[in-house]
């Protein structure tokens, strides 16, 4: 039986169809148990052999077969159905009275019992209304069902162009990142000469611009429904930038998932020359309005910001937290709790020493033969005390301008850089340069002040940054925590003058041994040149620099650390690793304490709680338990504690806690797509719903509901297809019958010698047969014992059939192990065809005593599934010319792949080659390999 058309409804004795009613359709879940009961209900015997993924993509069910109160309709263009719905109102009956239906779709008869089930739902539930087909004529039935398949077919085939138009048109210019990255109307697809052209009429109709529109729509629409599935949520703004030739604020929007993973979606852009009060208001309005959320579900905030606008993002978060008092002011990723306040503090100067911070860390990352020296430097200079090389070296890795020692580590190796930078003479023009920039910068005394003082000052913070981060091992005493902070604070703020005085005389030992000479800056803050000139150095500094340090240090403190994040921090002790370690105990006042919105069933929330203390406090020991909080959010059983689950999932949204990323990463990189964007988009060319769908490129939509929506504003483009094909099909049909009568008497020649080789295969018939089932069992036993090799040393594998038992020897292991790996190769291949997909190289393996780089292609196959298949080894141990010409024809040659239709270059997943040489070579191989290829690969470097 042939699978059914995917716009008519897979029901029994249900005729809707797409275009002929505006009913709307559902498609088949992708749930195996949710998919069997929709089939159970349709009884359709025939489809039970279909896979849920082919029922997903091939069949729907319309809405009159549910339940009204299970259908939700958003807007004019898109009708969802509730979480969990299945449809229940079926009519079986209508087959006994028309022949044409029962033949049409197989109906497997309904039991006693079935039929009252049904009729009793058809009691309860109205009876869906029937459309009364014509029927009068007999020939109008034969034909107009023809005539509608046949405009079926030729419409789906307009709709399957459209839909292969916008996933080209997304490939190219929303999901890569080109020079050109702009998109442009004028410019047809194809037009670059690396791939074939489309179908003219779309390229010449369409607007790649409007395209992305739709796309950003149907995105915001799905990650509107996961935030809403999630309920709480918070809000991330982060540094302006030039988007479409003005300034603005990216907001992301930070969740937790149903499964208990953290996301992050882009969610818009916000002007930033505007008051902080009117910036406010669109904030909230765009939540409210355009994005659909409730900021009574916000329960987070923070920003990153530099410049000017510090000022200004300080206001905005003061209003939010005064008019939702449930919202916290958190620290951003992926500063460290310290370092965000001085990272966000307006005041220019101190702005300008973090920025000089992470220029440094930048350009020894940068540079390998700089760091090398200052490596060298470190171990000449602190080679006298015990343990001091090790530390500071240590302290240099990753990401150190972020963390809460970043000034420490900046003094230690201020003295080595600075001495490395006169003596080093490098090739390197941009290098150099930065270099000569820096110089002046690292020998100024206000920037080596700056850096004691914000050292000594930072320390009494840096206590609380474990609490923020989600460490539970001190959620008991995170109270005497913040208090003892505080008071440190308080006491260097009233003992001003002493504390100064000794990191005065610091910056000042520090400055002669640099040969820096002690002076004022020109320019402060508030202050004139002439009070600049009265004052001395050490007061200038106390006034302008310690004190207002410590100031807006206890003030921010006081503002992070609010009653309501102090609140939600102390549910930290529900993670089940600190309940089974610390004496846990459920106490009413602690119960009271709980912010009733942030309960799922608050009357239950004490009972709760104390069979959640049960569950864990004796816990056994051998047993392995969750350590953190999404950690325990992925418990099976988790769903039988709402409240417990909805104050983690609480916890996991605050900005500031550790975010653990799903398999593919997906919460990290979002911010790194976002910076790959800015760092590959020249200004002039950067557009706001192009940087949306870039961003956001992981969320998945459904283009079929792309392709609706795009015909419902534009009906016109389906007739214009549909007259293209019209004169393709012709011109097709005219050649064919040109070639038809060469060929005809070659055809007769060729039945004659099939004839003949139908008669040969029919002697040899048996003989392949047994060759086939001998084969077929060397090859399992060859895998067998390839399988067995890896835990037991064995020359030989047994395969028992027909009592006999076959042996294979190592060498015929390898060769029937190598056609096993061509055939898996094979078969990938075929599902990649000519689909887009993404070349991965993963870290160095070592194999035998030969290093390796896996290869692994990304892509998405017919079901719209994403992949990620190993394909084979590169020698790592190559140069860099003989390396970049074997991966080229690997790539090419080997598995017979178009570069052209690559969409992500080389990306070095989790790269972590042992040496840098072997990363310098890498990246040359890289750039050599797709230096030919400028604008087919349009991806990046993401690692």
């Amino acid at each position: 039986m042939q699978s059914k058309m995917p716009d008519c409804c897979a029901a029994a004795n249900c005729n809707q169809c797409t275009d002929q009613s505006n009913v709307a359709f559902f498609r088949f879940p992708l749930d195996p148990e949710r998919c069997k009961q929709w089939l159970d209900n349709c009884r359709r015997p025939d489809l039970e052999t279909k896979t849920p993924e082919q029922l997903h993509r091939l069949y729907k069910l319309c809405a009159k077969h549910f339940e009204p109160s299970l259908i939700c309709r958003h807007s004019a263009l898109r009708t969802v159905l509730k979480e969990g719905a299945v449809p229940t109102i079926f009519d079986f009956t209508g087959h006994l009275n028309n022949p044409q239906s029962r033949n049409r779709k197989r109906i497997r008869e309904s039991t006693d019992e079935e039929l009252a089930a049904l009729k009793k739902v058809k009691d309860e539930c109205p009876a869906p209304e029937v459309k009364e087909e014509p029927g009068e004529n007999s020939t109008t039935c034969e034909l107009e069902p023809e005539h509608r398949d046949k405009e079926d077919a030729s419409t789906s085939k307009a709709k399957e162009t459209l839909k292969l138009y916008f996933k080209e048109t997304l490939a190219f210019t929303g999901f890569s990142i080109r020079n050109d990255a702009k998109p442009n109307a004028l410019e047809p697809m194809g037009g670059h000469g690396e791939l074939p052209r489309l179908n003219p009429i779309c390229a010449e109709k369409i607007d790649q611009k409007e395209v992305l529109q739709f796309s950003e729509d149907l995105m915001r629409e799905e990650i509107r429904n996961s935030l809403r599935s999630a309920r709480f949520f918070s809000i991330l703004l982060q540094d302006v930038a030039s988007i479409e030739g003005k300034d603005q604020i990216p907001v992301f929007i930070r969740s937790v998932t149903v499964a208990g993973f953290p996301q992050k979606h882009l969610m818009g852009f916000l002007p930033c020359d505007i008051e902080a009060d009117t910036l406010a208001y669109m904030l909230l309005s765009a939540i409210r309005n355009k994005w659909g959320l409730r900021m009574e579900h916000c329960r987070g905030l923070t920003y990153l910001t530099t410049g000017s606008i510090c000022q200004k993002m300080k206001d905005l978060s003061s209003r939010i937290l005064r008019e939702f008092p449930q919202v916290v002011l958190a620290p951003s990723d992926p500063y460290a709790f310290n370092m965000w306040l001085i990272r966000c503090m307006p005041i220019i100067s101190i702005q300008k020493v973090v920025n000089t911070v992470e220029e440094v860390a930048n350009l020894l990352r940068k540079s390998l033969t700089l760091w090398e020296k200052v490596e060298a430097k470190i171990s000449s200079l602190y080679g006298h005390i015990k343990g001091e090389v090790d530390r500071i070296k240590e302290a240099c890795q990753n990401h150190w301008e972020y963390g809460v020692d970043a000034f420490q580590t900046m003094l230690d190796i201020l003295e080595p850089l600075l001495s490395c930078i006169n003596e080093m003479n490098t090739s390197d023009m941009d290098t150099a340069e930065q270099m000569a920039r820096l110089r002046p910068v690292l020998m100024d005394f206000s920037f080596i002040i700056t850096l004691v003082v914000l050292k000594n000052t930072l320390c009494c913070v840096s206590i609380l940054n474990p609490s923020l981060k989600g460490t539970i091992s001190i959620s008991s005493t995170l109270q005497y925590t913040i208090s003892n902070a505080l008071k440190l604070l308080n006491k260097q703020l009233q003992e001003i003058a002493i504390f100064h005085r000794k990191w005065y005389s610091d910056a000042v030992c520090r400055a002669k041994k640099l040969g820096v000479e002690v002076s004022l800056p020109e320019i402060s803050e508030g202050k004139s040149k002439e009070e600049i000139a009265q004052s001395s150095p050490e007061d200038f500094y106390r006034e302008t620099l310690s004190a207002q340090i410590l100031q807006y240090l206890i003030e921010e403190v006081k503002k992070v650390f609010s009653t309501e994040m102090v609140r939600i921090l102390r549910w930290l002790s529900l993670v089940p690793s600190y309940m089974a370690d610390h004496n846990f105990s459920i106490r009413r006042d602690k119960v009271a304490d709980a912010n009733l919105n942030n309960l799922a069933r608050p009357d239950s929330f004490y009972d709760e709680l104390g069979c959640w203390e049960v569950k864990w406090k004796h816990a056994s020991k051998r047993r392995i338990l969750p350590t953190t909080v999404f950690g325990t959010l992925k418990i099976p059983d988790i769903g039988f504690y709402p409240n417990v689950q909805s104050l983690l999932k609480v916890l996991g949204t605050i900005p500031c806690v550790n975010a653990e990323a799903d398999v593919y990463g997906q919460y990290d990189m979002v911010l790194g797509r976002y910076h790959s964007y800015l760092g590959a988009t020249p200004e002039d060319q950067r557009v706001c719903n192009m940087a949306f769908v870039y961003i956001n490129q992981d969320v998945h939509f459904n283009f079929e509901d792309m392709v609706e929506s795009f015909v419902q504003k534009h009906p016109d483009i389906l007739q214009q297809l549909h007259m293209e094909d019209d004169v393709t099909d012709t011109q097709i049909a005219a050649s064919e019958d040109g070639e038809r009568n060469d060929l005809k008497e070659e055809v007769e020649d060729t039945q004659v010698m099939t004839f003949v080789a139908e008669e040969e295969k029919m002697d040899h018939s048996g003989c392949a047969e047994t060759d086939k089932e001998a084969l077929k069992a060397a090859l399992q036993a060859a895998v067998t014992m390839a399988c067995k090799s890896q835990s037991k040393q064995s020359t030989e594998a047994s395969v028992e059939q027909g009592g006999d038992v076959e042996y294979v020897s190592r060498s015929e292991m390898k060769e029937v192990l190598s056609v096993c790996e061509d055939a898996v190769r094979v078969g990938i291949l075929s599902e990649v065809g000519n689909s887009f997909f993404s070349l991965f190289i993963d870290r160095v393996v070592k194999m035998g005593e030969q290093e390796y780089l896996p290869l692994f292609l990304r892509f998405v196959d017919s079901f719209d599934v994403m992949r990620l298949e190993l394909m084979g080894f590169l020698e790592a141990d190559l140069d860099c010319d003989t390396m970049s010409e074997r991966l080229y024809n690997i790539v090419t040659k080997e598995w017979n792949l178009d570069l052209n239709y690559c969409r992500g270059k080389v990306s070095m997943l989790s790269y972590a080659a042992s040496g840098n040489q072997l990363q310098q070579r890498f990246g040359q191989d890289g750039r050599t390999v797709f230096e030919d290829y400028p604008k087919g690969p349009g991806g990046t470097l993401p690692g």
